[in-house]
C-alpha cells in the first residue's frame, strides 16, 4: 500500500509510493478522492523523459487529478532514472543524442517493459475496472509493455501509428478513446485518420484543435475528454 503521504487538494489525496521493479523501485503517484468508494483504477503512463516525460507532466497531471477527483484511483510513475526512479540509462548524453538523432535508442525498451511491473503492483491492490492511458510514448508503454487483455478500457492521448505497433487492439472488445490534435508535430491528422479506420469497435475520437502535441494551455480538455469517455462506459 502507499508508504507516504504527498499532497491532497480539491477533494483528491496524492501518496508517493515506492513500485518494486525488478530489484530496483520506481517513484509513482497514486492519485484518488478522500472521500466516498472508489471502484475504478487507472494505470497512466506519460511521454518520453526527454520530452517532459515525468509525474510534474501537465497533461499527466490534469489528467490524473481529474479522474481522480471524479472518483478513481490512478496510479502514474516517473520511468528509471527519472525523478527519484531507480535505473534508467547509464550514459544520458549518448541517449540524448540518439533521440534527436534517430527519434529512439534501445535503452528505451526498460521504460516499456516497466509498464507490467506498475500495473502488476496496482493490481495487487484492486479488484475493479482497469483503464489504461498512454500518452505520447505512453501509449507504446501501454501497447507493447502492459498486459492490455487485463485492461476494460484504453484511452490513447497523442498516439503515433507511424512508430508504434497497436496490433494488439484488435484482440479486445475494450471501449477506446483516442485523442490527437490538428497539428501534432509527431504524426498528421490524416495518417490518424487513416489508422483511426482501421480500428476496431467500441471506439471514439476526440480531435481537438491546434493543441500541439503538448497541449499546453488545452490540458483540461484533454482531461474532460477523458473523463467524459471513462464516465459514458460507466466506469466513473
Amino acid at each position: 500500500m502507499p508508504e507516504s503521504r504527498a499532497a491532497s487538494f480539491d477533494h483528491v489525496v496524492e501518496e508517493q509510493v515506492r513500485i518494486p521493479c525488478d530489484g530496483r523501485d520506481l517513484c509513482g503517484s497514486l492519485a484518488y478522492p478522500d472521500r466516498g468508494e472508489a471502484h475504478t483504477w487507472v494505470l497512466l503512463a506519460g511521454p518520453h523523459p526527454l520530452l517532459g516525460g515525468d509525474l510534474a507532466n501537465n497533461v499527466v497531471r490534469a489528467i490524473q487529478v481529474a479522474l481522480a477527483g471524479a472518483g478513481a484511483i490512478t496510479l502514474s510513475w516517473n520511468y528509471g532514472g527519472v525523478g527519484g526512479s531507480d535505473g534508467g540509462p547509464e550514459d544520458w548524453e549518448a541517449v540524448t543524442s540518439a533521440f534527436w538523432e534517430s527519434g529512439t535508442f534501445e535503452e528505451e525498451r526498460g521504460w516499456v517493459a516497466e509498464a507490467r511491473h506498475v500495473q502488476a503492483y496496482l493490481r495487487r491492490q484492486c479488484d475493479g475496472p482497469l483503464v489504461l492511458i498512454g500518452y505520447s510514448f505512453g501509449c507504446r508503454v501501454m501497447m507493447e509493455g502492459a498486459a492490455v487483455d487485463e485492461a476494460n478500457a484504453f484511452a490513447l492521448i497523442s498516439p503515433n501509428p507511424n512508430t508504434v505497433d497497436f496490433g494488439k487492439l484488435a484482440a479486445t472488445a475494450a471501449p477506446l478513446l483516442v485523442v490527437h490534435s490538428t497539428n501534432d508535430f509527431t504524426c498528421s491528422v490524416e495518417a490518424l485518420e487513416t489508422w483511426y479506420t482501421t480500428l476496431r469497435e467500441p471506439k471514439t475520437r476526440i480531435l481537438i484543435d491546434a493543441g500541439e502535441h503538448f497541449f499546453r494551455g488545452r490540458e483540461d480538455e484533454v482531461a474532460r475528454s477523458v473523463l467524459s469517455f471513462v464516465d459514458a462506459i460507466g466506469y466513473s
